[in-house]
Order: structure tokens, then sequence, then C-alpha cells
């Protein structure tokens, strides 16, 4: 898995509770306020119908969307190793040595030999590793297909959000969502930017010999996050700001 994308992961799975957390105490915070002025006795805490189905639409679009996000640079960053080479999109790592394995099994015969365990000989430089060529059609299909399935269901809790009647929405959930999605594609562009130029440098200005086990560390994924995440940073960014012009 990419550095970046545990990044992501780990962002998100942070981000998650939190909201939701927030979100319990902001429900009980107003329910204990609409019972205030009455019989303090009764109070009752209710979340009706309605409300849980708003949170239900909004916390699937927040996650279909950075799921195809996700989806999306996997795609990306498979179509990117067709269009420029293999290691632009994949770190490799150097197969085995006759030499250095007859050390540790002096059985070993080099007619039997095999210098990849998975995948196959990828020459770089001067230098032979391992990779196995299905993995670049398993991650642009999987990657679209993430991509494109989470997009339509994105598409279609917008929609149903969309449709409920100005009166009945609830701002402040619209208002977390916009800020949430701020804050993620806000962290995501920060980790990415300056990811994606140190690995695009180090790629076109190291030689692959000069690692030891691998090529440098493949900068099309991080460039692929940098594309899709930063048009959603600009966007919430707006949308965020129209919220506090509005109110």
């Amino acid at each position: 898995m990419s550095t970046i994308i545990g990044v992501v992961i780990s962002i998100v799975a942070v981000m998650i509770p939190i909201l939701i957390g927030g979100a319990i105490i902001y429900l009980i915070i107003q329910a204990v306020k609409n019972k205030g002025g009455k019989d303090e006795k009764s109070v009752s805490f209710k979340i009706s119908a309605k409300t849980l189905f708003q949170v239900y639409l909004y916390l699937i679009s927040f996650l279909t969307l950075i799921i195809a996000v996700i989806g999306g640079a996997t795609a990306i960053k498979a179509g990117l190793s067709y269009q420029f080479n293999i290691p632009f999109s994949y770190t490799l790592y150097k197969g085995s040595s006759f030499a250095e394995t007859k050390k540790y099994d002096p059985s070993v015969e080099r007619e039997s030999f095999e210098v990849c365990q998975e995948g196959e000989v990828l020459t770089v430089g001067s230098a032979d590793y391992c990779f196995n060529y299905a993995q670049q059609t398993t991650d642009l299909v999987n990657g679209l297909t993430i991509f494109i399935s989470m997009l339509i269901l994105f598409a279609i809790h917008q929609f149903a959000i969309s449709k409920i009647d100005g009166k009945k929405s609830i701002q402040w959930l619209e208002k977390l969502y916009t800020f949430a999605s701020l804050i993620l594609y806000s962290i995501i562009g920060l980790v990415s930017i300056p990811t994606s130029i140190y690995q695009l440098t180090n790629y076109l200005l190291t030689k692959p010999e000069n690692y030891s086990y691998s090529t440098p560390e493949a900068p099309a994924m991080a460039i692929a996050m940098v594309l899709l995440s930063l048009p959603l940073w600009i966007y919430f960014l707006g949308k965020t700001s129209n919220l506090k012009d509005e109110n």
C-alpha cells in the first residue's frame, strides 16, 4: 500500500469517530436546551427519523467521495505506468542474488535458482528488479471500478440531499459536512503536495543504482492524489466561505 494512501486512511479513521461523537454531543445539548423552558424533570432525548436520514446521507456522501478519490488515484497511477514507465508508478525491489543465496543455502543450484519468487525480472539501469505485470491491469480495473461506483453513489446521495425541503434541512449538519470535508482535503493536499514534489525530484535526479534494495519511491500515487484532492480542497474552501457569509 502506498504511503500516501495509508496517511489518508489514518486521517479518515480518526475523523469519523470525532465527527460522530461531536454530532451526538450536539444533539444531546440541543435536546436539553429545547426542554429547558418546559418541565426539566421530563427531559428526554429523541431523534427523529428525518434527522437520522439526513445524518446517513451526509455520512455516506463523505465516505463515498474519499473512497472515489482513492480509487481514482489508483487508476491514474496505473495509467501513468503505461504512459511513462513502471518505476514512475511502482517502487521496484531487487531480485534475489544467486551468490548471496548460495551463502545461506549451499544446496541451491544455478539451473533451478529463481531471481524473482513472484513476478518477472525487470531490468532498470544495470540492476534487475522484480515486478508482477498483472498489477498494472489489476490496479487500473479496480481503481476505475471503485472510482465510478463511488461517484454514482455520491451523486445519488447528493441528489437526495438537494431534494430535502429547506425548512426541514439541518443546517448544522450541512456545515459539519462541509467543514469536515474542507479539513480532510486540505490535510491530504498539505501532505500530498510536498510528498509528490520530493518523490518526483528524487525520481528524476537519483539513479536507481544508488539504492541498495529498490528503485526510488514512485511519485505517481502522490501526484494523482494532488490532482484529485486539490480541486476538492478549493471547492470546499469556497463552500465554507459561503456558509460563513450566509450566517
